[in-house]
């Protein structure tokens, strides 16, 4: 079966983070991705890709082609345009007004490609104040509300284990826009730009924080709310555990709490679901010590037998580990050229008609750049040409 999308080709710009993580699912969903570096880029320290030269646990390895054009010269420069021309999607991180000075702009390759999708993911976006201010994935959840609103016990912001904005609402962002001007495309036979900003998009995902506020209402300082368990409502918290591992309850729905209720032993309970005062502090201070006598999986066992919404509070290792998650194909073993097989983190889109398949896996840097110049018409001598010259690399 054809691959979603078989025939689209993706130049991937990004040096690394959020453009890298979207040229990933675009290439897992079938597209075919060039990633575009430096002639040399050992010379700007490279991205913590080049540290690991034979692996492929980089985002972006797997399902892509590499090669090297130095854009600041005018063969380089040509090489671009004429790779522009045969794209569908354009996705690049540099900082606004880089690719302006560089001539690859989106309105330097409309004019040679009027369907291309470019995509331009940044910290703050194309326009606005904050345009032209440098930062990193701790700045826009900053900024954008959700560190200020994700605190440890002792008030302190806590810096989330992954990056969010980066992955989770700027790459995931880029992704929807992209396919969304895709599907336009097939219409109206015009590419468009996609401003992407990974503080806009952490903005939506604090969207059930955030809009009380909008509405007019008092929010504390740590924008608590239910779902995010800081009201410390004993239906919707974290507990320990016998084991010193940790659960989690989200019995929001009356009919799950009662069935919580029922299997701690306190059916007395049932009746108190949004008590407040010191009706919620004996609950909660119950559920806190009731958890302590069994451990994580005990728990999970006896909660499990009736409808309570539990689940356990996992390890990176228990993660990868885990029955269900390995059922879903989120861990998967592909065929790898050198290592024979190589474990990587599955697909997070699942299409029925348009499998994942790791198709090709780019080992080094440049690996590709003969094979795409042939293809644009380039003979061999005036590759090694221009490779001794560092247009390529």
């Amino acid at each position: 079966m054809a691959a979603a999308l078989d025939g689209i080709r993706v130049l991937d710009m990004a040096w690394q983070g959020p453009g890298t993580f979207c040229a990933t699912i675009l290439g897992d969903l079938g597209a075919e991705v060039i990633k575009i570096y430096e002639a040399r880029p050992e010379r700007r320290g490279g991205p913590l890709v080049f540290l690991y030269p034979d692996s492929p646990i980089f985002p972006g390895w797997r399902n892509c082609k590499t090669m090297g054009i130095n854009l600041k010269t005018r063969e380089g420069l040509s090489i671009f345009r004429k790779l522009a021309r045969t794209a569908d999607i354009m996705v690049e991180g540099f900082r606004p007004g880089t690719t302006k000075r560089l001539g690859i702009d989106y309105d330097a390759v409309k004019k040679i490609n009027s369907r291309i999708i470019y995509a331009s993911l940044t910290g703050y976006g194309q326009d606005g104040p904050y345009r032209d201010v440098v930062g990193h994935d701790i700045n826009y959840i900053s900024i954008g509300g959700l560190l200020g609103t994700t605190r440890g016990s002792d008030g302190t912001p806590a810096i989330p284990r992954t990056v969010l904005a980066d992955f989770a609402a700027g790459g995931m962002a880029a992704v929807i826009g992209i396919l969304a001007a895709l599907t336009a495309r097939d219409k109206s036979g015009r590419g468009q730009y996609v401003d992407v900003s990974m503080t806009d998009a952490i903005v939506g995902l604090m969207m059930p924080v955030l809009l009380p506020s909008l509405l007019g209402e008092t929010v504390s300082e740590q924008g608590e709310n239910i779902a995010t368990g800081e009201e410390h409502r004993p239906w919707y918290n974290v507990y320990k555990t016998k084991d010193g591992k940790y659960i989690s309850v989200g019995s929001v729905e009356p009919w799950f709490y009662a069935n919580l209720c029922r299997l701690l032993g306190r059916e007395d309970f049932i009746e108190h679901q949004y008590a407040e005062g010191e009706k919620r502090e004996e609950i909660l201070k119950y559920f806190e010590q009731t958890f302590l006598t069994k451990t994580r999986d005990e728990w999970l066992k006896i909660l499990r037998q009736k409808d309570t919404c539990v689940a356990p509070v996992y390890s990176p290792q228990e993660v990868i580990s885990d029955p269900h998650l390995i059922a879903r194909g989120m861990f998967v073993k592909v065929p790898h050229p050198t290592m024979g097989e190589a474990k990587q983190i599955g697909p997070i889109i699942k299409l029925s008609r348009s499998p994942f398949k790791a198709r090709n896996w780019a080992q080094r840097f440049g690996q590709h750049t003969d094979e795409i110049m042939q293809e644009l018409g380039y003979k061999k001598a005036r590759i090694k040409k221009l490779r001794e010259a560092e247009v390529i690399g």
